[in-house]
């Protein structure tokens, strides 16, 4: 039963990690914000669940899985917020959000102008 548990944590802890490591990966492989932050937050929040439950399998003890749990929640409701933040930030400056937004821009004419802004 021991080996089951170290294994099955041990399992769990490395792919917490390869998902964290592939995450990274794609905030510097992706060019565009929604691309980066697609990585960014599912790779984070899954990364860290998998990693806090192969801790508690590992562990094994009942307050250490209700600290997991309080810090999983945590992150589960700030993430999305964060993201969120992030993304309204990049349009309000103009960024491109995607590959097709350059050319959408400069094929418009409204290059540099935010959708609803009035002019003055």
């Amino acid at each position: 039963m021991e080996i089951l548990r170290l294994v099955l944590g041990g399992a769990l802890l490395t792919l917490g990690v390869f998902v964290m490591v592939t995450a990274v990966i794609g905030n510097y492989k992706f060019q565009y914000v929604l691309q980066r932050m697609h990585a960014a937050g599912l790779g984070d929040t899954m990364g860290i669940a998998l990693i806090l439950l192969g801790i508690v399998v590992l562990r094994g003890t009942w307050l250490l899985a209700l600290k997991c749990l309080v810090v999983l929640v945590l992150l589960e409701l700030t993430s999305p917020v964060a993201s969120h933040m992030i993304l309204k930030m990049e349009i309000e400056n103009g960024s491109p959000a995607g590959p097709d937004a350059k050319s959408a821009k400069k094929a418009s004419g409204k290059a540099g102008k935010r959708r609803g802004a009035k002019g003055k």
